[in-house]
Formats: structure tokens, sequence, C-alpha cells
């Protein structure tokens, strides 16, 4: 029986140092990795960034706000951090990610429309892994959210299980997690041309909050205001014919994030019924503009941010 036991506990332990020797050198890889999921995290977390203006967001935030034209125009050094199919919730999340590790920005652009202010669904829940056991601070911020456990946080590999393309990507092997081509400081361009299926099978489009998410909101801005950076919201152009189907609910939601920009003193930059709204040719689909779109909007943004800051 001694023996048995002997030989039990040197099996368990050569087990452990073989699974925190996986656990250690497919972190240390998708923390290098340059696919999408991880691009950020990773940029935030390696390099020296020095920037004073962040661009914060979801997918519209990512694909819509040229940093090479705002800098061009405005001075500003900016980084786009808007987060890919997400809400306010993760965004915040990889703003506080980047407080860790990066200085305090002077200026937030933080893009606002009909999803901010909902929580997040989970969607590519993966891009956490990396800096799940390393970063007390993010665990305990998203377990709960995210569903992660303890045993996420504190065993080797429990967190990759399920996950066989990160785990992919991690070890080296062929791996088919999307590259952004031609990526500019985490503004990621998109040549498609419009499809507009996903827009017409639809016939109203409702404005919905959460109220999680209005006070991770609320917080977040002035936690802003209390360390003096100034905060400028954006209605990007979402294709007028979308916004014709929202009907009233677009007036609410204007007037939400209006008591916003009143409680903290923080301007609105509507874009909603600018002419780029009014051309498919700016679009891929009804809420994200295509790189045609993206840069004629950013041209705008950008000259309205130079005389606003001014």
């Amino acid at each position: 029986m001694r023996r048995f036991l002997t030989k039990l506990a040197i099996t368990v332990a050569a087990l452990f140092v073989l699974a925190y020797g996986l656990d250690w050198l497919i972190t240390k890889n998708l923390r290098h990795s340059d696919a999408r999921m991880f691009h950020t995290y990773n940029a935030i977390y390696n390099d020296s960034l020095q920037c004073n203006a962040l661009i914060m967001g979801s997918s519209r935030g990512q694909v819509q706000y040229s940093t090479r034209i705002i800098d061009s125009i405005t001075g500003l050094n900016s980084y786009n951090i808007s987060v890919d199919g997400r809400c306010i919730d993760a965004e915040v999340t990889i703003y506080n990610f980047y407080r860790r590790h990066q200085h305090k920005p002077k200026v937030i652009i933080q893009n606002i429309d009909w999803g901010t202010l909902q929580m997040s669904n989970g969607y590519e829940r993966e891009q956490y892994l990396p800096y799940l056991r390393k970063d007390n601070d993010l665990y305990q911020e998203i377990k709960e959210r995210e569903d992660f456990s303890w045993a996420d946080h504190y065993l080797p590999l429990m967190r990759y299980a399920g996950y066989h393309e990160t785990i992919k990507e991690g070890l080296g092997l062929k791996a088919k997690m999307a590259r952004p081509k031609n990526i500019e400081r985490g503004f990621i361009p998109t040549d498609k041309e419009w499809d507009g299926a996903a827009f017409r099978a639809i016939n109203a489009l409702g404005f919905t909050v959460n109220d999680e998410a209005v006070e991770i909101f609320d917080r977040y801005l002035q936690r802003c205001k209390q360390e003096g950076i100034e905060v400028v919201m954006v209605f990007a152009p979402f294709y007028i014919g979308a916004t014709e189907k929202m009907g009233s609910n677009a007036d609410t939601m204007f007037a939400l994030y209006q008591g916003f920009a009143d409680k903290y003193g923080y301007p609105i930059l509507n874009y909603t019924y600018d002419s780029v709204s009014y051309d498919t040719l700016n679009f891929y689909n009804a809420s994200h503009l295509n790189r045609r779109g993206a840069e004629q909007f950013s041209l705008k943004l950008a000259q309205d941010l130079k005389n606003l800051l001014q």
C-alpha cells in the first residue's frame, strides 16, 4: 500500500509539473500572438504605447475610428482599445487593464450607441485567458460576469479546457484564428462592400439598457471626471435606414446619453444624421462602416475634435 501511494504521489506530481509547463508555454506564446482576439491586450501588456488618447467602443469603435487620421489632424497620439462584439462591461474591463500597465490618457473618445449599455454575452471569452492567472484584478472583475471559477484562476490549464484553437495557437500549431491586416494602432479597417441582407430582415430596432451596465458606465465616467480625463462621447454613423427603423427609440437613446453628458460636463458629437450615414457605399452592414466610410467619418470627427479640444 505504501509503495502504491508513493507511486501515485510521484505520478500526480509529474502530471502537475507537466501541466504547469504546458500552461507556461501556451500562455507565453498567446501573450505574443498577433491573432485579432489577443492583439489589444498583448499590445497593452507588452508595448510602451506612449499614447495620450484612447478610442473605446465595441466593433463599431474598432473598425470605424482611424487612429492615423485622427492623430494627423488633432495632434493627439491615440490608440484604439475597442473590443469586438462586446458592450460597456468589457470596454471598461480592458480600460482598467490598460490603466494597470500604461499611462493615464488625457482624452478618451468613447463610442456610444444602441448596444453600449447592455451586458456582454461571453463572445470571445478566450481573450482573457493569457492574463487570467497573472492578473488577480482582472480575475476578480470578470469571474462572475464571464463565469470563471477559482480553478480557472489557480490551477494550470483549467481555463483552456475546450478552447482547442486557442491551445493550438499557444502551442505554435497551425491555427485558424483571425489575424487583422493593416492594423493601425488598434484600428482595423474593413474593405467589405455593402450587404444589406440582415438589415432588410429586421422590421424594427429597439433600444434597451441593462441596469448593471448603466452603473458600470456611470462609475467609469465618474472616475474619469475625478482623474481629470476629458471624455468625448461619439455617436458614429449608423446607416440611416437602420436609424429610421429605431423610430422614437432613437430619441430615447439620445436623451439617456445626454443625461450622462449633462451630469459630468462631457460633450457629445452626434453623426447619426451626417451625410456619411446616407450612402451604403460607406458601409458593409447597417451598423459598421467600411474603410471608405471610416476614413470619411474619421476626417470629420478629427476636425471636430480639434476644434473642441482647443
